[in-house]
This record gives structure tokens, sequence and C-alpha cells, in this order.
């Protein structure tokens, strides 16, 4: 008995050995092969896909101010030049591997296994999703090879165009698929599908009429309303793009049509976007309201605010619009597209409008939303240096004005000032500490009212906001109300100890105290003064200038002279209140001009304005040449020139984007005609004026190292290297000339390795230089052998120096003729 059960047991397993073998053909072997490969390893790989799809759906992050995305393929922040994190898709692969290499029966150049051409389908769509774009068509192509049965040959030969599309090869395949989207029929499970997808690839070619003719047929075509929405919300912005709103209207509506059967994101989008093309403002404004109030739409009220922001701001309600984008951006949920596009508006509108100080703000949130390489981020980052130069003197005014008002009360209106500020504060921080506690009231601290106030948390809340709005910070000592008190207690311990604890601890917050730190010095007050005027200069000249707001322009420009200015810098604010008057009012015009010319005749701006004909009116249109003319004179050492070209570059150029240039040239000329302390009086003036542009840091750079040579103090031994040098006053230079050639002339002649250069001392004098001596001596050698020159170098005014000596001459302008 036994050993027939031994046979059967065999003869089965030979069965099954047989039936699983793939090289020879035969019914049970295929069908063996068919159901393993669809029971087995195809629906494993399937559902994987299914998963990996399910997901990329649903954590897909929609940008609604783009065109959106027929299919998406990525996640939000996903390289999408690499493979995707998104599970399933490797697992389908893998699945899809297995079947082919398991089941596959490929006898005589057929296929037997009909479910092979669904693995090699599986295979390609898994890494198209994996964004493994040429192994997928390596696929696909095979699978369009080979005999498969016609739905997976279909479905195949559009993966197989989309593909192609993502390997930006659009045109070949509008090609291959035009004409299978033509032809098929409407009720075909594929017409939408490539009709989609050719749409996809002209839109990608920027074609948009044919983007919309397959697009529009696919959406309205789609045998499963599920799928409707999305081609429908792409066609309508579409419409919109090409300018065609009621068309987009329509398109919105029909999205709206299919209800919930649409995906909740596009159909809000949708609804917010529709409702922008009513006429009815209130209406619109009740509907937008409703949408907020239903519960549903919580993840959207950012997208609901926003529409409604748009609305305002299309209908001119500026406060309104504001308000709005402000709301949306502090929605919770809200996504980087829509905080990119309010903070976009929020900047935009500030600008348009000339509130400089806020666009900054609103810019400074929007740049690092945008990664430092992209062209948006270097375009924004270009528009917020523009600002840097307004906000830094904002802020220098916005300051010193409050303190300067402060200065012109009395002692009595200081006090009653803090009073009122510190009330303030105190009211807010009880308002604060009780948001806090209603935002901490929950069931359980449902006793709370009732607790003693040391177990009440809500309560400790008020009670520490209220302390410290009311006493300020202080020590855990007795008599701690009074400072005498607690300066008694505080000497009782370690002297170094109660420095320590007085300078952390005891923090007086009150009316008097905050009076105490008030500028009392002159130098002080003057110091703010100086600040304040040369902010309102400076901002009435870049309101001019950069941003050609002329009536902030003269609003600051006037302010600044009522605040009696010194004389140099008045004279520019006239003559800038000219220019500005000058095509608009003549009257106001001729006064500041008048002002100008009878009191400050013998101004540079004076000047220019009594006798105009000595200026080149030309160069005002090339102010970069005139600026590289001046700079070609500096490295020549032509200083005095210099000086004389910059007085004129001041007055054309005061307050373009010039004028940091010219005023840097000038305090390195000043430095080398005048020394290092009039050097760095220029520097400074320059750093203040100019802090936030290129020339002011540079000139603070060079304050910098200025300072920490001890004023270019040399340092080290010094060599035995001598100068001898020929001074020059100004009346003198036909004589310089030919000095200098004859004395080049000589040297030339000699043995010596010496070389003559020609150093401006100052406005009245100028050094020929003999540079390369060594030793005094060897001047009267050479003075012997040189008897043609002798007599005159001999009765030419000159000296020898040391070479540190001579620097410091130069630095410092010590030399005393």
């Amino acid at each position: 008995m036994s050993g027939k059960i031994s046979l059967v047991g065999l003869f089965l397993a030979s069965i099954i050995f047989t039936a699983c073998a793939t090289t020879k053909d035969g019914l049970f072997r295929r069908e063996y092969h068919t159901l393993a490969t669809k029971f087995n390893v195809l629906f494993n790989g399937q559902e994987a896909f299914e998963v990996g799809s399910s997901i990329l759906k649903q954590a897909h992050d929609e940008n609604f101010f783009e065109i959106l995305p027929l299919e998406p393929i990525s996640l939000l922040g996903e390289d999408v030049n690499a493979s995707t994190v998104v599970p399933g898709f490797a697992r389908a692969e893998e699945k899809a591997v297995k079947a082919i290499q398991k089941h596959s029966m490929n006898i005589d150049g057929q296929q037997r296994n009909r479910k092979i051409d669904e693995a090699y389908l599986l295979l390609g769509k898994a890494r198209y999703f994996d964004r493994r774009f040429f192994p997928a068509l390596e696929a696909f192509n095979f699978l369009l090879e080979s005999e498969a049965d016609y739905i997976t040959f279909v479905e195949g030969r559009i993966w197989r165009e989309r593909t192609n599309m993502r390997l930006n090869n659009n045109a070949i395949a509008i090609q291959n698929l035009k004409g299978l989207a033509e032809d098929l029929s409407s009720k075909n499970k594929f017409f939408a599908f490539a009709n989609v997808t050719v749409g996809e690839a002209y839109l990608n070619l920027k074609k948009l009429d044919s983007a919309l003719y397959f697009i529009k047929r696919a959406a309205m075509h789609h045998p499963k309303k599920k799928q409707r929405g999305r081609p429908l919300f792409v066609l309508a912005q579409l419409y919109e793009q090409k300018g065609n709103l009621d068309s987009a209207r329509w398109a919105y509506d029909v999205l709206l049509d299919l209800k919930r059967k649409s995906p909740r994101n596009l159909f809000i989008n949708a609804q917010i976007r529709s409702q922008l093309y009513q006429n009815d403002s209130a209406q619109v404004v009740n509907k937008l309201l409703k949408m907020l109030g239903n519960y549903e739409n919580e993840p959207y009220i950012h997208a609901i605010y926003r529409g409604l922001g748009q609305f305002y701001s299309q209908k001119g309600v500026d406060s309104a619009a504001i308000a709005s984008f402000n709301q949306s951006l502090r929605a919770p949920g809200i996504d980087p597209y829509t905080i990119k596009a309010n903070y976009t508006d929020l900047a935009d509108y500030m600008f348009a409008k000339g509130a400089y100080v806020e666009a900054g703000a609103y810019l400074d949130s929007l740049i690092p939303l945008y990664k430092p390489n992209e062209l948006t981020a270097k375009r924004l980052i270009r528009k917020r240096d523009n600002l840097s130069e307004v906000l830094l003197y904002e802020t220098q005014k916005k300051k010193t004005d409050s303190v300067l008002q402060l200065l012109a009360l009395s002692y009595d209106e200081q006090i009653r000032f803090f009073e009122a500020f510190l009330d303030a504060e105190k009211e807010a921080a009880l308002k604060a500490a009780a948001q806090e506690t209603k935002k901490n009231n929950n069931p359980l601290f449902g006793k709370q009212k009732q607790a003693f106030y040391f177990y009440n948390p809500n309560l400790l809340v008020l009670g520490k906001q209220d302390f410290l709005a009311r006493w300020g910070t202080r020590p855990n000592a007795d008599n701690w109300r009074t400072t005498a008190d607690l300066k008694t207690v505080l000497n009782a311990t370690d002297t170094t100890q109660v420095k320590t604890q007085t300078k952390k601890e005891i923090e007086i917050i009150s009316p008097e105290a905050m009076a105490s730190k008030l500028p009392t010095t002159q130098v002080a007050k003057d110091s703010i003064k100086n600040v304040n005027q040369n902010a309102y200069l400076q901002l009435g000249l870049i309101y001019k200038e950069k941003f050609d707001e002329i009536e902030m322009a003269v609003e600051h420009l006037e302010t600044f002279l009522r605040r009696n200015p010194t004389n140099k810098k008045r004279v520019e604010a006239l003559y800038h209140l000219y220019k500005v008057h000058e095509n608009r009012d003549i009257p106001k015009a001729n006064k500041y001009k008048d002002e100008l010319i009878q009191n400050f005749p013998e101004s540079t701006f004076a000047t220019f304005l009594s006798d105009p004909q000595n200026y080149d009116d030309s160069q005002l249109k090339t102010p970069s040449r005139l600026f590289e003319n001046a700079y070609r004179l500096f490295e020549a050492q032509q200083f005095s020139e210099v000086l004389k070209t910059i007085e004129t570059m001041e007055v054309l150029f005061s307050g373009s984007v010039v004028a940091p240039k010219v005023a840097l040239l000038k305090a390195n000329t000043v430095g080398r005609l005048q020394g290092v302390a009039a050097w760095k009086e220029e520097l400074i003036r320059v750093a203040d004026v100019y802090g936030t542009l290129a020339e002011g840091k540079h000139a603070q750079s060079l304050l910098s190292q200025i300072e920490s040579s001890q004023n270019l103090t040399e340092k080290g031994p010094v060599f035995k290297n001598y100068k001898w040098i020929f001074p020059f006053d100004k009346s003198e230079k036909t004589q310089l000339i030919l000095f200098n050639e004859a004395l080049k002339k000589s040297l030339k002649q000699s043995r010596q390795k010496w070389h003559v250069s020609v150093d401006p001392y100052n406005h009245k004098t100028t050094f020929v230089v003999v540079h390369g001596i060594f030793d005094p001596l060897e001047i009267e050698t050479w003075l012997e052998e040189t008897t043609e020159q002798t007599q005159e170098l001999r009765q030419r005014n000159n000296f020898v120096a040391l070479s540190a000596t001579y620097r410091d001459y130069q630095k410092n302008k010590t030399w005393i003729k």
C-alpha cells in the first residue's frame, strides 16, 4: 500500500515539475503560467503600483498659480531628476520583472503567456513613475514590438508617448499619437487618455490652441466623472491665459457641476476662481464668506482668503485686500505656493504705493522661500537691494524723530508720555496673558476659577505679566520695592557680585528711569540732529532720483530745510528743490534758485545755476564716462584736477547712482592731498551717507584698516633707503617739467640705478623725487661726476630724507617748507 502511495506522489510531482517548464508549449503549461502570473506575481505588483499612485495623488501639492500638470509625477521638494521617494513603484517593478523572468513562455518567437504583455506594461509604468524614463521607454518599445492584444497595445502606445514627453520629445509624441487620438471613438476607454496626452505635448510646445482642442476633447468625454476635474481645471486655466474669461468661467462651472465627483481641492479653487468673474460684489463676498463657514473647507481657508484678497484688489478696496492676504498667510495648512503669491502681491502693492519700508519687509519674508540660485530669487534680491538705502534712512528718520520730539518736551511732559507708554504696554501684556489663558482653557482645567491663586497656571501668567509691567525685573530680596533698600541689601554681599547683580537683575521700569535714558549732553543731541537731517536729505534725493516719487522727495527736502542744516547740505537741498519744480512750478523753482544764488553765491551749485555755460551739459547724459575721466586723472596723480572735476560732478550727479562713487573718489583724493586725518573724515562721511551700498562698506573697511594700523603707523625695522627730493610750487609747472626731463636724461647717462618720479604733495607743492639711494654720500659723488647738472641741482631747493620719513610726510603732511 505504501508503495502505491509513493508512486502516486512521484507521479504528481513529475506533473507539477513538467507544468512549471516554460520552454515547451501545451495547454496545461500555458494556463498554469498565465494563472500564476495573474493571481500571484502580477496581482501583487499591480497592488503595489496602486499604492504608489494613491500616495502620489494624495500627497502631491498643487501649484494653482501655474498651469496644473495633467499627470502629477513628483512631490513638493523632490528632485525630478532622481528616483521617487514614493513607495510602491520599486516593488511593482520587482514583481513585473519576476513575472517576466519566471513565467515568460517565448516559444518559436511567440509569447504563449498572454499575461506577460501586462507585465511589460506594468514594468514600463513603474519605471515611468520612478522617473527612470529611458528604461521605461525600453519596456514600452519591447511591448509594442511583441504581439500584444489590442487593449494592452493601445495603452502601451500611449504610455510610450508620455515617456517621450518626459524626455522632451514632444514633437515625436504628437507625431506618433495624434492620429490615434483623433481616430478613437469617444466611447473608447482610452479616448480621454490619448487626447489629454497629445494636448499636454502641445502645451509643452506652447501651442495653446492645439492644446485647448485636445484637452477639451479629453475633459468632455472622459468615461469616469471623477477624472474629468483635472483636465477641466487645466482647460479653464488655458482659457484664462488666452484672455477668454467667459470660456474660463464656463469650464469652471462645468467642473463645479461634478460636485463631489471632483477632487475637493480642484472643486474649491474652481469655486473661488469662478466667483472672481462675478459682477455682484455683495454676492461674491457673501459666497466666499459662506465658504469660510463650511467646516469641510478648513484645509482650504488660505485659498478662500486669498480669493477674497484678489476680489477686493480688483475692486480697489485696498485695505480689505491687504487684510485678506494677511489672513491667508496666517491660515493653518497654507501651502508654499500661496505664501509666495501673497507676499508677492503685498510687496508689489506696497512698492506701487511708495510704502517702501513695508515693501522691504514683505520682500524679506519672500526671498528665503526661493532657492538662492533661482532666477526669481535673484530678481527679488536686486529689488530688495534697491530698497536698502530707503529702509536704512527711514529707520534712522523714525528713531531720531521720536527722540527729538521727546527732547523738545519739558521734563513733566516726558514723564506723562512715558506713563502713558507704560500703561499701554501693561494693557498689551494683560491682553496677551488673557489670550494665553483662553488658549489653554480646556476640560482638564475646567475648575480653574475656583482654584487657589498659586495652583491656577492661568492666573499665575496674569500675575507675572502685571508685576513685570508695573515693577520690572527685581532680585529676590527684602524691601524689593525701593532702589535704596535694594542697594543696602546688595552692598552686604561680595563687591564683584554686587556689580554683576546690579547690572543684570535691577532694571527699574518707571517713567523717571526711562526719561533718564534720554541724551543730555549737547554733543549727543547734535549727533542725533545730524543723523536726522542726513536721513531726510538722503531720502529726498533717493525718492527724486531713484524712484521718481516727486511729492515724497519735496516733502523730505522741505522738512530737511526746516531743521536748520549746515550751509553745505542746505545748498544741495535747495538745488534739488529747484530741479524738482523747474518744469512743474516755475515761481517756486525761481524762489529756491534765488535763495541759493543770493545766500550762497560761492557754492558750486550757485555757480552752476548762475553760469551754466561753463558746464558741459552733454556730460549729464554720460555720468559714467565723466567718472571714468576723473578716475584716470586720479591714477595719473593729478589730484587737484580730480577735485575740480568732482566739484562739477557733485552738482550734476547729486543723488544719482554715480554719487557714491564720486564721494569715495573724493575721499581718496583728499587723503592723498591732505593726509590721513582728512582722509578719515571724508571716509566717515561716505560710510555714514552710503552705509548700505558697496562704496559705503568699502569706506568702512578702509576706516577699520586705518584704525587697526594706528593711522597707518609703520612697524618693523627702518631700512637705510633714502629719497632725494626737489619741491616745486604750483606756479612752477613749466620749470618742473623741464627739470624732470633733464634729471631723467642725466641719470640715464650715469652708472647709478636711480629712477625719478613726480609726486604731488598738496594743493601748492609737488615733489620731484629720486629713488634708489642707499647712502647720501652717493649724491655728492654723482654731482661731482655730472658737471653739466651740478650747478642747477645745487641751486635748486632740495633735501634728503629716509624713505620712512618721506612716507610719513605724504601720509600725515608733516613736511614744513
